[in-house]
């Protein structure tokens, strides 16, 4: 009796919700990849929320998921929805700073300097990898926070929309072409190259469906978030994420390699990504301290 009890506890019941709550997601992610395929296309983020509310749905913790995942959605939607109406406003108001700074620093473009010097289909394709992380990462880390983390999950959708908007309202009163548009001889590796070798439009389409803002190079939220999320991850877990620095120098490299960003946009988009980290680990937290109101809605802080 006991030793069945004993299989009960660590075996896995297919009847049971855990078995659904990994089936269903599972089906559901087939199903958008075969889609993808399909149709030649490369799905949204939005589509990843879907299928960890169906995961939380059969885990019996839908509504706590709505709660807790309504400001991140919220910021995030908002985001790609004011992305595009920015972009639509500042053809006219086009700056040339950080190209003019950046021949100031290094004499030469480093877009340009590394597509003569060290131009390879195997850093095509590297840096096609580390750039198109940037489109899943930061909704993969929010979800793995809220499971292990949930004070820190709360702390990183601040840091997440205090980053986002900050960048937003840049663009909007700052709008910069990338060199790919602004400088000539800079090849925009990912559709002119990467596709064409494919043999399918992938970041043709993901980039008409997902940036519409043609105008947003200064400062680099590819550079940002991934910076953003190695810092959380590093005071969470310390010296075992130093590994996962690699994903931010990865995309650095990458989002000036492949034309889409100068350097100095991916300087930038560090400091906007330490200032929001700085923000709710040490000003936040001030604030929460001298404003009972705004410690009564932020319990999670604490």
């Amino acid at each position: 009796m006991g030793e069945q009890k004993e299989q009960k506890k660590h075996g896995f019941d297919y009847r049971s919700s855990r078995f659904f709550s990994l089936l269903f997601p599972a089906l559901y992610l087939v199903a958008i990849g075969i889609f993808s395929l399909e149709y030649n296309i490369i799905p949204g983020p939005e589509f990843l929320i879907l299928a960890f509310l169906i995961y939380a749905a059969y885990n019996q913790r839908t509504w706590r998921f709505l709660k807790d995942w309504l400001p991140f959605i919220t910021v995030f939607v908002s985001y790609e929805i004011m992305y595009g109406i920015v972009g639509s406003i500042t053809l006219s108001n086009l700056h040339s700073g950080p190209l003019n700074l950046e021949m100031g620093m290094f004499g030469q473009l480093p877009s340009l300097f590394l597509q003569q010097a060290i131009r390879l289909p195997v850093l095509d394709y590297l840096g096609a990898f580390f750039y198109s992380l940037h489109f899943f990462a930061p909704t993969i880390f929010a979800f793995i926070l809220w499971k292990v983390s949930p004070p820190n999950y709360w702390k990183y959708t601040i840091a997440f929309g205090v980053c986002t908007y900050g960048a937003l309202i840049t663009f909007l009163f700052y709008p910069v072409a990338p060199p790919w548009i602004a400088v000539p001889h800079v090849t925009r590796i990912l559709t002119d190259s990467v596709d064409v070798s494919l043999g399918i439009p992938v970041y043709r389409t993901l980039f008409d469906f997902l940036s519409p803002n043609l105008y947003a190079a200064f400062p680099s939220m590819h550079s940002a978030l991934p910076f953003l999320i190695s810092l959380f991850a590093i005071k969470i877990w310390k010296i075992k994420a130093l590994p996962v620095l690699i994903f931010p120098i990865g995309v650095w490299f990458s989002a000036v390699y492949l034309g889409e960003h100068y350097a100095v946009d991916v300087f930038g988009g560090i400091a906007y990504a330490a200032i929001a980290f700085v923000a709710v680990e040490k000003i936040l937290p001030l604030v929460t301290k001298k404003s009972g109101k705004l410690s009564k809605h932020l319990p999670q802080l604490k």
